[in-house]
Order: C-alpha cells, then structure tokens, then sequence
C-alpha cells in the first residue's frame, strides 16, 4: 500500500493533458450536459469512433463527485491499482508468491504506469481487463470452474467495449498460441468457448445495436472497418513511425525495469524450451514454472509483434503488455537470487553486472537532467532537487551493491528509489503548472468572449480548450484556415504560440492583437532542455486576437 500511496497525491490538482486527456474527460462531461449517454461526444459533437465503457465510468464519476479533473482520473487510478493486484494475482497462478510480488512491485513503478495512472486514458482500462481476462481464464481452465471463466469472458466484453477489438485480440493472442506451442489444444475445449462467445456477445452487443439503430448500419462498418482494419492497415493522419518505433518507447517508458528484459528473456529460455518441447506426465491443465513463462513470453512477444505491424502507433499501445513483461523481470530478480544453477552461472552474473552498470550511467544521467531543470525552473523551491538526489542516491547504492552482489539488495534500492521519486514528482506538480498555459488562457477567454465570438487555436493541439471554455473550439494549422476565422466578420480568440504569432503578422500580415500570453513546459525538446537557464527562456503560448 505505501507503494500506491503516490499515486493519490495532488490527482486532481494539474490541469487537463492535451495528449489524449481532454478526449476522455470532455466528452463524457458534454454527454452528461446533453443528457445522452449513449453516444460519445467531443467539442460538442458526436464522436462514433470510440466505444463507451470509459465515458460511462467517468459519467458515473461525475453524478457521485461532480465535475472535475479529480473525478474523471480516479476512475482511471482504481484501474491501476487493480492492475498492479490483478498482476500479483496472476504472478501466484504462473510464478509462485516471491514472483508475484516483485511482479506488482514493478508494474506499480514503471514510468509509464505512473504517468497514465494521473490521466483519463483508456489504455489503463483496457490493460486490467486484459490482463483479469488472463488471469481468470487461466484459472478456470485450471480449476475446472465455469464462475472464473465466467469472469475472465466478462472481461472480454468490456475490453471490447473499452477498446474494441483489442479487448478480445490481447487475451486470445496470449493463450491460444500457448496452447498450441505447448500441445494443449484438446484443452480448448475445457475453456467453454460457446459459453465465452454468449458472455462476450451478451456483454459488448445490446450497446453496438442500440448505436447501430440510431445511426444506421454505417456505423459498424465505420467502427469495425474503418477503426479496426483500415487504421491497423494504414493509419491515421498523423505522423508514419518505423516498425521498430516501440523498442526505443519499450526502454524508456519501462525504464529502469526494461534494462532488465533481455537478462530475464535469458534466464527464462531454459524452463520454456522444456515447457514447449518436453512432455510431462498426469493432467495438463496443471502448469510448471517453464509453463507460467512460455505464457508470459507468447502474451509480451504476440503483443509487441501485433502493434509493431500496426501502421497506427501511440504510446500507450504497449501498456496491457507491461503486467507480462514485469512478472519476466520479477522471475529474473528470483532467478538471480536463488542458488540454483541460473542464479550461478557466470552468463547470469555477467548479464546482471553488465545490466546494473548500464542502469546506474542511466540513473546519473537522469539525476543530472534533473538538477539542471530545478536550477533553472525551480530555483528557491528546495523539493525541485529531491528527484535528482534520490536518483544519484539510487545509482551508487545499486552499483555498490551489485559489485558486492546483492541482487535483493540492488531491486530493493531501485524500487524505493522510485516511489520516492514517484512522491517528489507528485508534490512538485503544483508548482509545474504555472508552466502549463492552456488553462489560465481559457480562463481569461472565459472571461472576455461573448457568445457568438469564435474560439480556438493554431499549430498547437489543445483540445482542452473545449472543456475549460465550455464551448466549441476550431482548429488551425494553416495560414489560410486562420484567415477565413479572421476575416469571418466575428470576434476571434486563438491559442498559439509567441513564434506563431510573430510570423503570422509579419508573413501573412494578419491583424493580431495580443491579450496574453503564459510560458509552456510541454512539450520541450532535448535541444531547448540543455540550452534552459530561467523560466524566461522557455517558449510561450498566447491568446491572439482579430479585435
């Protein structure tokens, strides 16, 4: 529990995340306004390329709390911390308690997982209904108990209706191959799938009829083709990422844990060779230590296969994959402690040393990035430097101890270190949003903007406007957009940035008048980040506008 406490700290305090965020809270708050809870809607529109589970939890957050950013992300902090329980659940079935518990351990302070946990994503709903899909049918394959099927098919069909498809594709994608590759298939049957499609059906299809019958058959066609095949197929409109994009993505966003991965790939190989190739003797629904991995593999492997195909890549893709790729690491921590022969081998020691010394250049790395950045954006603010101190910490101790070899004793300084981390990060964020800009500007919109009077942006994506204006927002990202609201015979407010501005005047020769304008922190390049020395040098937002 002193692990998750973090997570509840200031949760309702930063504004609105642009990236995604704004989506999940704004719409459900026009829904409830319209008194419609059937269709999802977005800047005051519908929106029918989404499913609705998450915009009901966040509505029935609402009714109970009102609205806020602190009762839209709560919904998405109980999945989390569902998440973490569910993973040491499964953890016990495949790995045993030691296991389980690293396990939920370092689902519960992954980077990632921090960060999706303190914003309304979908992805957070989506990973613990896969994952309890898992684990539940896993469970009553196992026990023969048609209740835990039951439960695991159940979470099936709210994936489906959290995030389509995937809620079906992820967990089949993990068993059904683990049944095949270790010669299980007359076990199929044993997983009632007749029974699982009336549960699935039953759960995900009153929902998509009564959509389909207030907007025709076009819809399916448009949600299932269109947002399912075409988009895996050929994308959205945003930028083309490489194949290999969510290697990189893998190590940063699961770092320091992901350091870690290609050690507990190696030390698991031996157990799933013989789980996938070797024969065993009385039932075989019972499952083996090679087993619990092969299954923890296919379900990593199949996944980050699945959505590196994809043309469509974000992020948070990779986040039902975490809960199998933090029980690998947990069995390597086992591993290495024990004094079997994995835990003695000299390639075990040599990878764990090797893995320590990359991970304590990466700690010192991120400590001195940190100071610079409290220097400069908080300087008589002295929590702004306790994340550097801990990580700096953080790195001589485990290098000290993996030298020593310590292994239980390195994972244990890690892990502290990052829910100290997790704290401090979570008690500075007050003073971070005075570099967030979105917010106060569409307050002072707000208060000047009249009813008829046209409100938006330019060349920077805030759709957070809508909900902080509570009106319906345009979007620019061309000059001659921008002209025809200038010279639409209305007032106009434009959110842009200071550079935006300066060209539009001087190249365009639009009329701006500027009403303010606030300093932005997000997003900050690499470049921009070593070059900051005061608040003053980071890149401003402001309202414009025609009058």
């Amino acid at each position: 529990m002193l692990v998750l406490l973090p997570y509840s700290l200031y949760i309702g305090t930063p504004s609105l995340w642009d990236a995604n965020e704004a989506f999940y809270v704004e719409g459900p708050r026009e829904m409830r306004e319209a008194g419609d809870w059937l269709t999802p809607r977005f800047n005051f529109a519908e929106k029918l390329n989404k499913p609705i589970l998450s915009y009901w939890l966040v509505l029935l957050s609402f009714e109970l709390f009102g609205v806020s950013e602190g009762a839209a992300r709560a919904v998405i902090l109980l999945c989390t911390v569902a998440t973490v329980g569910v993973t040491y659940r499964l953890g016990v079935l495949l790995l045993g308690r030691t296991s389980a518990l690293w396990g939920a351990l370092i689902v519960a302070t992954s980077p990632k997982v921090i960060m999706v946990a303190r914003r309304s994503l979908i992805d957070a709903l989506l990973t613990v209904l896969v994952t309890a899909a898992v684990y539940f049918l896993l469970c009553g394959w196992q026990r023969r108990s048609r209740l835990r099927l039951g439960f695991g098919y159940a979470a099936m069909g709210l994936g489906v209706l959290a995030k389509g498809l995937l809620g079906i594709i992820l967990p089949a994608g993990a068993i059904a191959p683990f049944l095949l590759l270790t010669r299980r298939l007359a076990e199929v049957k044993r997983f009632r799938p007749g029974f699982g499609a009336l549960v699935v059906l039953g759960i995900a299809a009153p929902w998509f009829a009564l959509m389909t019958w207030r907007h025709g058959w076009g819809y399916l066609a448009s949600f299932f083709v269109g947002e399912h095949v075409n988009r895996y197929l050929h994308g959205t409109h945003g930028a083309r990422r490489p194949f290999w994009y969510y290697m990189p993505t893998l190590l940063g966003e699961f770092a320091p844990w992901s350091f870690f991965l290609p050690l507990a790939l190696a030390l698991a190989w031996t157990p799933v060779r013989s789980a996938l190739v070797g024969r065993r003797e009385g039932s075989r629904s019972d499952l083996s230590l090679g087993d619990g991995l092969a299954l923890l593999l296919i379900w990593f492997g199949f996944g980050l296969a699945f959505f590196s195909f994809s043309t469509a890549k974000q992020n948070e893709y990779l986040l039902p994959l975490y809960p199998a790729a933090a029980l690998l690491v947990a069995h390597a921590i086992s591993a290495i402690e024990s004094p079997t022969e994995a835990g003695r081998s000299t390639h075990a020691r040599r990878g764990f040393l090797i893995t320590i010394a990359a991970v304590s250049v990466v700690l010192l790395v991120a400590a001195h990035l940190l100071l610079h950045a409290a220097r400069a954006l908080f300087p008589d603010y002295p929590l702004a430097y306790v994340p550097a101190f801990v990580l700096g910490v953080a790195a001589l101790g485990i290098a000290w101890s993996g030298w020593r070899w310590r292994p239980r004793r390195v994972f244990g300084i890690l892990a502290a270190a990052l829910v100290v981390l997790h704290a401090s990060f979570a008690a500075l964020l007050p003073e971070i949003e005075r570099y967030r800009p979105v917010r106060p500007l569409a307050e002072r919109i707000r208060r000047e903007a009249g009813a008829e009077d046209l409100v938006g942006y330019y060349r920077y994506t805030a759709p957070s406007l809508c909900y902080y204006t509570r009106r319906k927002i345009f979007e620019a990202f061309a000059p001659e957009e921008l002209r025809d609201h200038w010279r639409s015979g209305k007032r106009v407010f434009c959110v842009m940035r200071e550079r935006d501005v300066r060209e539009l005047a001087e190249r365009y020769g639009l009329a701006l008048r500027t009403l303010d304008c606030r300093p932005s922190l997000f997003p900050l390049r690499m470049r921009e980040f070593v070059r900051l020395r005061r608040p003053d040098d980071l890149e401003r937002v402001c309202i414009v506008t025609n009058r």
